[in-house]
């Protein structure tokens, strides 16, 4: 797997701190569970995270930035969010992490997608909290997403396939941060659809009339 996409240090610095929040820190441990140089550049975070707490005097800290750190280096050290149960999705996994795979329905002999139009599907991971919105998608090899920008943050983590789009190539393992009014139309490659891990903080701006008026119905 050839990943040349990588988290930016800002969210590793959030992440290792435990500063993001459950739903954009599943997108931050998706891409770690395939990135053995953002988990290393996390190891580092952590240990330099350790040191800062042990040498800095307790009045200098906040109340729960020790907790924080340290539930974060408990359970997810390994670069990926501690999962909520033994058992996982039982559908074939189209080389999606276990860490996605623990919010799937435990009793799932295929993977639960819902068909938005034009070949797209989504299935809605749900998360304990609201600050944004994590979905798979999957998109058909050779489609063009509609044209969009953005109302805020988002993260994409690519599983199987890729795209194309103005900020350059993603395939496999690669995410893609896109913060603010950057305007871009995603294509898929051709030969595999492309399934991915989309972090949304707010809807996507639609340049399409057509594709507006639609989006109450679709959510994204």
């Amino acid at each position: 797997m050839n990943i040349t996409h990588h988290l930016s240090d800002e969210l590793l610095l959030d992440y290792s701190s435990g500063a993001l929040s459950e739903t954009w820190s599943l997108a931050v441990a998706a891409h770690l569970s395939r990135c053995s140089y953002c988990s290393g550049t996390l190891r580092n975070l952590e240990e330099i995270g350790g040191t800062l707490l042990t040498s800095s005097a307790p009045k200098s800290l906040s109340d729960d930035l020790f907790d924080n750190v340290l539930e974060r280096l408990g359970d997810h050290g390994d670069g990926s969010l501690a999962h909520l149960e033994e058992d996982v999705c039982d559908a074939p996994d189209h080389g999606l992490p276990k860490v996605i795979l623990d919010y799937l329905p435990k009793d799932c002999t295929v993977l639960p997608w819902k068909k938005l139009g034009l070949g797209v599907s989504q299935i809605v991971l749900e998360t304990r909290d609201k600050s944004a919105t994590a979905r798979l998608l999957k998109i058909p090899a050779g489609k063009k997403v509609p044209h969009h920008s953005h109302n805020g943050r988002e993260l994409t983590v690519i599983f199987s396939g890729g795209f194309s789009d103005e900020t350059g190539s993603y395939g496999p393992g690669d995410i893609q941060e896109v913060v603010g009014d950057l305007e871009h139309q995603p294509r898929v490659r051709e030969g595999e659809d492309c399934i991915c891990l989309a972090v949304t903080e707010a809807p996507l701006k639609f340049s399409n009339a057509a594709v507006r008026l639609a989006q109450p119905l679709i959510g994204i």
